[in-house]
């Protein structure tokens, strides 16, 4: 630890520019067992490689480097066939040879994709393209891409039904404005035969962050793991869940609806950020890894169902953080950030992300934690540490949440927070952390001078905590760090010529005065007359434009759902750029470069 802070401090006070060659990290992610061979197999995301294990014996086997940047992969039922999503802007498929991992073959699919699930047969593969916002249905014996469907915003989370019938994806997002009545991101559901969408299903109003999707063995029920958030009122404390919650919400299938939302933490200890979940093999469990509090929960869905049909019909479980307590255990974890999970034989293992290893744990009998390495992991630098502390709820007041749940991935949720830094009643949108450091001042109003006191007050004032400076210094070196991604709206890295066009609009319109320079920015504040109610005349700070692709809705308070909007609706009078005027076709061009960029 005294070496930790004495890096990071050294980091801050020296002005020291961050490196980009980083350690190799193994980040382990997807874990899957081998249907052949029985052994399982996990991703290590970052190490781009591949490790098998010995579930049994507990060891290491084998680690595999991959010649791809890997998301995730899936066996089909059977075993022959083995396909992983290769990560980017021109996303694939790849398939692989399961007994040594090599590409045998590679398709085309859409941008970043991020999850992928297959059939008994291996004649289907379901691949969810993250920010191409789409599902990609492959044949991957073929190698061909068969149909690609449209879905709602940022599917990252794929599953097939135990009968084959149905694919339900989870839309990490809301897509919607953030003064919508009703916010809650959805999940899909897919016919696997005909590629009809059946039908999208909403959750709890403040439903986000959707990271799994897992069916009960009997195909009757849906289980989506998400963070719940209370957004609706002030954020002056974190007791009893005031600000967040975290959630397994639960889709009836047989009538393919929302059947109730049930609550993962307890009255006085919030379960921040739920992950990946499995079934145990008999079916009489659920496991839900709990990556912000370092945990593995255990459900029992024998006593689960009978208690919520048993409930008195005024009973509003989705906000009852008592009502879950007597058919749940949680199992705390020797490893770090807990991402997927998979059960044999009674024993439920964990990929844990920032320690690079499987942590074991045993949830019906008195068997301490243990876990496997899998692989030199090594000691973290201050940005690993920080990325790992932007993460950990460990360091929350009561752990009810973490940095990453109102920015995932150091983004923004897409909802409006009335923060109690610029006084009460004024709810605002969040913003992504991307460019914070560099784009001073910070907030929306500019609240604080800069994203380091912003950091700091977050750590006070949004964890209701006190920790020690280095901690704050590793975040910064971690938020300094982040890089966009290519937008999935460019040609092979390239502005399109619809973009380019629409470059030269945005010189013509005057975009161009504010938004300028490396980060789209002049770094200054205006009244653009956006402002309603008591922020009516405010000026605002002016966002960068880098990565806005991924940040809707847009405005200080999420008002505008697109980017179209924020050119048409909501610019009156042209003071957010002189567009009254211009065509529809030149609208559209304007709206591809800034989402290009």
């Amino acid at each position: 630890m005294k070496k930790h802070i004495i890096t990071c401090l050294f980091a801050v006070v020296a002005a020291v520019s961050v490196s980009t060659a980083q350690p190799t990290y193994l980040s382990p992610t997807r874990i899957a067992v081998d249907p052949i061979t029985k052994n399982g197999v996990v991703l290590l995301s970052t190490a781009q490689a591949i490790a098998r294990i010995d579930l049994d014996k507990e060891r290491l086997l084998t680690t595999t480097p991959l010649t791809f940047e890997a998301s995730d992969f899936a066996y089909s039922g059977n075993g022959r066939v083995l396909v992983a999503t290769e990560y980017g802007p021109a996303g694939s498929l790849k398939v692989l040879d399961p007994s040594n991992f090599s590409v045998k073959k590679s398709v085309a699919v859409g941008a970043y994709p991020s999850a992928v699930c297959v059939n008994e047969e291996g004649t289907r593969a379901w691949v969810a393209n993250r920010f191409s916002n789409d599902l990609s249905v492959v044949n991957p014996q073929k190698g061909k891409e068969l149909v690609r469907i449209p879905l709602i915003r940022e599917p990252k989370s794929v599953a097939l039904s135990p009968d084959q019938t149905i694919v339900a994806v989870g839309n990490f997002l809301p897509f919607m404005s953030a003064l919508d009545t009703m916010i809650s991101a959805e999940v899909s559901l897919i016919d696997a035969a005909t590629s009809e969408v059946l039908c999208h299903i909403p959750f709890t109003n403040g439903t986000h962050s959707i990271e799994d999707v897992c069916f009960s063995k009997d195909g009757n029920y849906l289980f989506v793991t998400h963070v719940q958030s209370r957004f609706q009122i002030p954020t002056t404390q974190l007791e009893r869940g005031w600000m967040n919650t975290n959630a397994v919400s639960i889709v009836d299938m047989r009538t393919r609806s929302y059947y109730t939302t049930i609550l993962l933490d307890n009255v006085n200890r919030g379960a921040a950020n739920p992950a990946g979940m499995t079934v145990s093999e008999d079916g009489r469990y659920l496991y839900v890894a709990i990556a912000g509090t370092h945990e593995v929960i255990a459900v029992s869905l024998k006593e689960l169902f009978p208690k919520i049909e048993n409930a008195p019909k005024n009973t509003i479980i989705a906000n009852d953080l008592t009502f879950f307590a007597s058919v749940k255990n949680r199992i705390s974890l020797p490893g770090k950030g807990p991402r997927k999970l998979i059960e044999k034989d009674g024993k439920v293992f964990a990929s844990c992300y920032f320690s690079g290893t499987l942590s074991i744990v045993e949830p019906l009998l008195p068997v301490n934690g243990r876990e496997v390495a899998l692989g030199e992991e090594p000691e973290m630098d201050p940005i690993r540490r920080g990325e790992m502390l932007f993460a950990d709820a460990d360091i929350c007041f009561q752990n009810w949440q973490s940095c990453v749940t109102c920015h995932p991935g150091a983004r923004a949720d897409g909802l409006n927070w009335d923060l109690i830094n610029d006084g009460i009643g004024n709810f605002k949108n969040s913003k992504s952390m991307l460019y914070s450091h560099e784009t001073p001042p910070a907030m929306i109003t500019g609240i604080r001078v800069n994203a380091e006191k912003a950091v700091r007050s977050g750590i006070r004032y949004i964890l209701f905590t006190d920790r020690p400076e280095e901690e704050a210094a590793c975040m910064d070196q971690y938020l300094r760090s982040l890089e966009p991604l290519v937008s999935p709206h460019r040609v092979n890295g390239e502005l399109s010529k619809k973009a380019q066009q629409g470059e030269r609009i945005f010189e013509k319109a005057g975009c161009i005065h504010c938004h300028n320079g490396a980060y789209y920015t002049d770094k200054a504040m205006y009244d653009v007359g956006t402002g309603i109610d008591e922020c009516e005349g405010t000026k605002f700070d002016t966002p960068t434009l880098k990565e806005v692709w991924r940040t809707a809705p847009y405005l200080y308070n999420g008002s505008a759902k697109t980017i179209r909007e924020v050119l048409t609706r909501f610019n009156e009078g042209d003071r957010h750029g002189t567009t009254s005027d211009l065509s529809e076709k030149e609208i559209e061009a304007l709206e591809e470069y800034i989402l290009s960029l």
